[in-house]
């Protein structure tokens, strides 16, 4: 049996809920959303052993652009940003067309505590500290990550991947400096 993952609020944890409930019952997209939301809202953390596979339908929507020409296939993308880029590519379309639109939530911000990297570090490994910061897209939030957990690095750096290797190595040696003072 492989290990699960552990997923927090935030867009995997809406996927997997929204991918559940869309396939499992007939709610409109609009109920669905609302109920993804409250789910969110209300569970803390999950261990989840399986993705659902992404309904058929949800493939259908995102299958055309407002050019006419076809969109790629959520390949590799999570469905919390295929659902956000066709609500706005819908949005776009809609106001182009006249049609009352409901406003595209803005981005929450950025919880620097959304997870901590001592403690992926300690029980999954490197690698699943490495995938945590590689889902964090900008320099000023892994810095404030940094910040946040005392993770000391070299702050001259600007290439997020450099960043991303530096906050890595830094848990790495706060971590071995932990176990060195407690042995």
């Amino acid at each position: 049996m492989s290990k699960g993952v552990q997923l927090w609020p935030g867009d995997r944890m809406r996927a997997f809920y929204r991918r559940h409930i869309t396939a499992e019952t007939s709610l409109d997209q609009k109920t669905t959303e609302r109920l993804v939301e409250a789910l969110t809202k209300a569970t803390n953390r999950m261990l989840v052993w399986e993705m659902p596979a992404e309904p058929a339908a949800a493939k259908v929507e995102v299958g055309k652009t407002e050019g006419g020409k076809a969109a790629k296939a959520s390949s590799g993308k999570s469905a919390g940003t295929d659902s956000k880029s066709s609500a706005k590519a819908s949005a776009q379309s809609s106001a182009k067309s006249g049609k009352a639109v409901e406003a595209v939530p803005p981005e929450p911000p950025f919880d620097p505590y959304a997870f901590s990297a001592m403690v992926i570090l300690a029980k999954q490994g490197s690698d699943a500290l490495a995938a945590r910061l590689a889902e964090i897209k900008s320099v000023d939030h892994l810095k404030k990550l940094a910040d946040a957990q005392h993770l000391g690095f070299d702050r001259s750096l600007t290439k997020i991947d450099d960043v991303r290797k530096a906050l890595l190595k830094a848990a790495e040696q706060r971590l071995a400096d932990r176990r060195a003072a407690a042995s």
